[in-house]
């Protein structure tokens, strides 16, 4: 009889699964040498948080579930916000973590399944009755099906065990289906609501991105002449279409924001539209806003007092409401269209310009630049934090680029992690990520895995030597902002040193030639000294007055009168 540790280990093994991210401790240790053994690949992080994030960027990439492993006590309690991050992304993970074996009254022990639950995942323990390779195999099923993080805890004493039963574990029954009916009211009602509607705007997130149904959003739009958006982590679904807008919320461009100003209906499509999203209701502030998703969340923040909530899969419903509005003649759009990138920015770049410091470069003009030197095919991974306010917004993600947010908790951090899972999940695309220097140094140490692993990874920082997002908000006090001031060693030689290529710019001048080199080598950092004067847009929209009216396009006498 295998033991339970083979048995995971071929569970694993078939599951398809290339590469475990792991830091190895005395409560999975037999379990990662039998998975090495089973032909997998041990990915050995520096922080166990990374062995996480590393998992769900894989998962990303791949189109498999993530796996990663870690010892009980605190190898667990440190994966606390990577596992927090995974599960407000819903992306599919499992985390194969050791339990204390029984009896164990040491400094170890603590509540575990807790912990996890507190984190929005679900866990799962390893009894001795049951075959823990069953129980990962349910629990990479409910992963995927419920698009969550599942930890398996598995006791250190069971783990080398011989596996005594034939018992079979079962994923737990998956969600009731919505009856055809529920779609077909919800549909039903979004008609209505598109027909009366004079300037509609239909706001896509996830939900649309995992369901497959950006065509027909897409479709919808061109019958209802509905302007087309996104939420952040959406971003680029409708790149390049007459219609889109870009993203909806903090980082909308200047040439969106008059259209959204002047929307009279926002459907929200697979997206929870909170606060982000609608700028606390500022950004829509005239539109109902109509939500369609499975679940209906009562929680969420709200537009106005009049917004509707319909309960529907995006596909089903999305599917009648396109066949009923076929029947009838398309409808004009609405709305002037946006520029495409740069040049919807154009008013943003033109009219704040402040004052650099010596030595340092304009950090949307960075941006910019970068996006001109990045290959069309780059896997582009966007950390939280100040920076993420340039990147998230100036480049550009048209097929085959690809775009991947590692910020589902709001934590800074999270994208060098996130873009090593990334790269060894899709090898043959080159993975760049644009991080801010405080998110970098938080877990530079694991730019030594990507080195090791041979992730084919180039990271950009963007380095004002600040905590930015803090340090704009605090400087309007006397001398406050100096407290966000955090200066950090040479980037660049950190990089160096962990067996990377790295590189320092600062000037603009130097990027090209820079980026050219960091993305030739197989693993490497570019820091890019910014100027910390420059404020990202989305921490100066309360400051910039959006004209109502400015959206919308001219009537036909109008049009006559403005070309003459």
């Amino acid at each position: 009889m295998p033991t339970h540790a083979q048995s995971v280990s071929r569970v694993v093994a078939e599951h398809g699964c290339t590469h475990l991210f792991t830091l190895m401790g005395d409560g999975n240790m037999h379990l990662v040498l039998a998975l090495a053994e089973a032909g997998v690949e041990i990915v050995e992080v520096r922080h166990e948080s990374a062995a996480v994030a590393m998992a769900e960027g894989y998962g990303w990439s791949s189109g498999r579930v993530g796996i990663c492993s870690v010892t009980h006590g605190p190898g667990l309690s440190h994966t606390a916000t990577s596992l927090l991050v995974a599960a407000r992304n819903r992306s599919p993970l499992v985390l194969l973590a050791g339990e204390t074996p029984a009896g164990y009254t040491g400094a170890q022990l603590f509540d575990q399944r807790h912990l996890v639950e507190a984190c929005e995942a679900v866990y799962r323990p390893v009894t001795a009755h049951d075959d823990a390779g069953s129980v990962v195999a349910a629990a990479i099923a409910e992963a995927a099906r419920d698009r969550r993080p599942v930890v398996v805890g598995i006791p250190a004493d069971l783990i080398d065990a011989t596996v005594e039963t034939t018992h079979t574990v079962e994923a737990d029954p998956a969600p009731t289906m919505l009856d055809v009916e529920v779609h077909a009211a919800a549909a039903a009602q979004l008609v209505e609501k598109l027909r009366s509607a004079k300037r509609p705007v239909l706001l896509a997130g996830r939900g649309v991105m995992a369901s497959g149904s950006a065509a027909l959003v897409r479709e919808l739009a061109e019958l209802t002449g509905a302007a087309l958006s996104t939420t952040l982590p959406a971003k680029g679904m409708f790149d390049g279409h007459p219609l889109d807008l870009g993203i909806a919320g903090g980082l909308s461009h200047p040439d969106a924001e008059p259209v959204f100003r002047d929307a009279d209906l926002v459907v929200a499509l697979g997206a929870g539209a909170g606060a982000s999203t609608t700028r606390s209701g500022q950004l829509f502030p005239d539109a109902r806003l109509v939500r369609l998703d499975t679940v209906l969340d009562r929680d969420q923040a709200a537009v106005g007092g009049n917004d509707v909530r319909l309960r529907g899969e995006a596909h089903a419903t999305l599917t009648r409401v396109v066949a009923t509005l076929r029947s009838q003649e398309p409808t004009e759009p609405w709305f002037h269209p946006a520029r495409p990138l740069p040049d919807c920015w154009s008013a943003e770049l033109d009219d704040y310009q402040p004052k650099l410091a010596p030595g340092t470069v304009d950090p949307r003009h960075a941006v910019l630049a970068l996006d001109q030197a990045l290959p069309e095919d780059a896997v582009i991974v966007v950390s939280n934090g100040h920076c993420s306010g340039f990147a998230s917004a100036l480049l550009r993600t048209p097929a085959p680029r690809s775009f991947h947010l590692a910020q589902g908790f709001g934590s800074i951090g999270q994208g060098l992690t996130t873009a090593v899972g990334v790269a060894l999940g899709a090898p043959d695309r080159h993975v760049v990520v644009i991080e801010g220097d405080a998110g970098f140094m938080m877990h530079a140490q694991d730019l030594d895995t990507a080195v090791r692993a041979g992730a084919r990874v180039t990271a950009f920082v963007l380095n004002d030597e600040a905590l930015g997002t803090e340090y704009h908000r605090l400087k309007a006090g006397p001398d406050t902002g100096a407290l966000a001031v955090v200066p950090t060693p040479r980037i660049a030689d950190v990089a160096t040193a962990m067996g990377a290529l790295g590189r320092q710019v600062s000037d603009l001048a130097e990027l090209g030639d820079a980026a050219r080199d960091a993305l030739a080598a197989p693993t490497a950092v570019v820091e890019i000294r910014t100027s910390r004067t420059v404020e990202s847009r989305h921490l100066r929209w309360r400051r910039i007055p959006v004209p109502a009216g400015a959206g919308r396009r001219a009537t036909a006498h109008e049009g006559d009168a403005h070309a003459s």
